[in-house]
């Protein structure tokens, strides 16, 4: 396994972790409360719109970081802990 192949291994585990969970709940309620705000200024519009990007990308990389680590055969310890929690089945 590369350096690279563990890097992106890492970064994916870290952002299923339960801090990385509770920054995007907080930026989740700070969109809400933008969205719902009568009069935003231009800066909390641009808030509002760099957040939904920043979001989209991190989707995109994370799917595309998914689809590099398991084409190097190195998401195996991630299907053990995927079956641990019965998220797939033991013949995906």
């Amino acid at each position: 396994m590369s350096i690279i192949d563990k890097l992106a291994f890492s970064f994916l585990s870290e952002l299923h972790s339960d801090d990385v969970k509770e920054t995007f709940e907080s930026l989740s309620n700070m969109l809400e409360a933008l969205e719902n705000k009568d009069d935003p200024d231009p800066v909390e519009l641009e808030i509002t719109y760099i957040s939904y990007q920043l979001i989209e990308k991190l989707n995109l990389l994370t799917d595309l970081l998914k689809k590099y680590v398991t084409e190097n055969d190195i998401l195996l310890g991630d299907k053990i802990q995927s079956l641990r929690y019965r998220t797939i089945t033991l013949f995906e």
